[in-house]
């Protein structure tokens, strides 16, 4: 059994990403049980007989909750280890998801989502901890790849699967059966997740690698005036407006399923089906801007300007393609300019955040200055689904609305491009000095 025995020696020596394969596990289920919403949403709306606006807050409400938790969620984190707190936060989360199948009003569905939305919020700033953790610097952007493309694997696999139990079953007992999908790999990482130096199945020569690769794990925190300096620049306004602009179109893409159904006339399945295929086409789009910026850097490209090229040109291909959808009239060209869209947002993923380490003053503000740009896309997404059900609800069409938020599209190119054009200037924040460790 040689072949058998050298696979099980490449597994046993390659933990770490057995590790974030099962981070990306976590994540898609994480996805299912906030994504699914979506496919149901026609259904809970003809339930309670829902206004526009009605059903933007219940999209709105889960984004607030998340976006407003993201920092106390990472200082959790950063004190309880991703171990434990992944494992309440997922089942707790698990609960939320599972309830909304007994909601009996809108009230206590909006409770569900919110609820849903502050248990939900731990998990990329634990995943961020535990790449960092157990990958050495040269591997750390693989394995936040890898992670990031089960983000999409989790957009594109809930509205397919969703549609097929709601058809079958309900919407109710859609959200409890994807609700319970998380449970498996909770309990796996129960057993399975350790700390490198903790775990008992990690390889000496693996931990030697780790740890090699690893930069310094003992710096100070920054100063909270440091933190504040960041604010005296532009680049950091940037970030956020341009966040805020380039959800705006994202949020859109809430309404999809409604667009759907209601101006294309597809069915539930037909509905959960091209949603799949759109978020097939964000996969693509995720892995070739990661390719893309890189190959740009490896001809010799300055990095903060390939990945500002990359996503100024991903978010113009997105402006484009949604432009398109309201020109061309055919349910085929619709789908083919949609996941366009899709692909073009997926393009600018990697290197917007890639642009944070290449903007930032301070290898101690990278995560500082990531949470300000995360924080303005999760604000254009509260906003973006109001916004869209105020102007549905006074008489202008989804087409309208589509073509509002390719605008928003193109908004934040032009914010990126003009105003993330340099780094920000060291000398603005004064960092104290850093002990030496043996």
């Amino acid at each position: 059994m040689p072949a058998f025995t050298a696979a099980s020696r490449l597994f046993k020596e390659n933990r770490r990403w057995t590790i974030v394969g099962l981070l990306s596990w976590i994540i898609i289920v994480d996805l299912f049980a906030r994504s699914n919403l979506g496919i149901a949403i026609p259904a809970i709306r003809h339930e309670y007989t829902l206004s526009n606006l009605q059903v933007g807050t219940i999209f709105s409400v889960f984004q607030l909750a998340y976006a407003l938790s993201h920092v106390p969620m990472g200082l959790v984190v950063d004190r309880f280890g991703p171990r434990r707190v992944i494992l309440f936060a997922g089942f707790a989360w698990t609960v939320f998801a599972a309830a909304t199948g007994f909601v009996t009003s809108l009230a206590t569905l909006l409770a569900m989502r919110i609820g849903l939305g502050i248990t939900e919020s731990p998990v990329f700033p634990a995943g961020i901890k535990i790449v960092d953790a157990w990958f050495p610097n040269r591997e750390k952007a693989m394995a936040v790849a890898m992670y990031e493309v089960a983000v999409q694997i989790g957009f594109a696999g809930a509205p397919l699967l969703g549609a097929l139990i709601l058809v079958n079953a309900g919407w109710r007992e859609m959200f409890v059966a994807m609700a319970l999908l998380s449970l498996i790999p909770l309990v796996i990482w129960f057993f399975r997740y350790r700390q490198p130096e903790d775990d008992k199945n990690l390889t000496a020569k693996e931990l030697k690698l780790i740890l090699a690769g690893r930069s310094s794990t003992a710096t100070t925190p920054p100063e909270f005036a440091e933190w504040l300096a960041l604010f005296k620049q532009v680049q950091p306004w940037g970030m956020v407006a341009g966040g805020v602009s380039n959800a705006m179109l994202m949020g859109a893409y809430l309404w999809l399923p409604i667009y759907l159904q209601q101006s294309r006339h597809f069915s539930v399945v037909n509905a959960g089906g091209s949603l799949s295929l759109f978020g097939l086409a964000g996969i693509a789009g995720v892995v070739a801007g990661a390719l893309l910026s890189d190959h740009l850097i490896n001809r010799g490209g300055e990095v903060l300007a390939s990945r500002r090229k990359v996503l100024v040109l991903a978010l113009l291909l997105a402006s484009a393609a949604i432009t398109c959808t309201i020109i061309f009239q055919s349910n085929t060209a619709m789908l083919i300019t949609i996941s366009i869209g899709y692909f073009g947002t997926g393009l600018g993923t990697a290197p917007a955040w890639a642009l944070v380490p290449a903007i930032s003053p301070n290898p101690k503000l990278v995560a500082s200055l990531g949470s300000l740009q995360n924080g303005g896309w999760q604000l254009g997404l509260a906003i973006s689904p109001l916004v869209i059900g105020w102007l549905l609800d006074h008489g202008l069409d989804f087409h309208f609305d589509l073509g509002f938020s390719a605008g928003f599209a193109v908004l934040s190119a032009f914010i990126y491009g003009a105003l993330l054009r340099s780094p920000m200037r060291p000398n603005e924040v004064v960092s104290p000095p850093i002990p030496a460790h043996a």
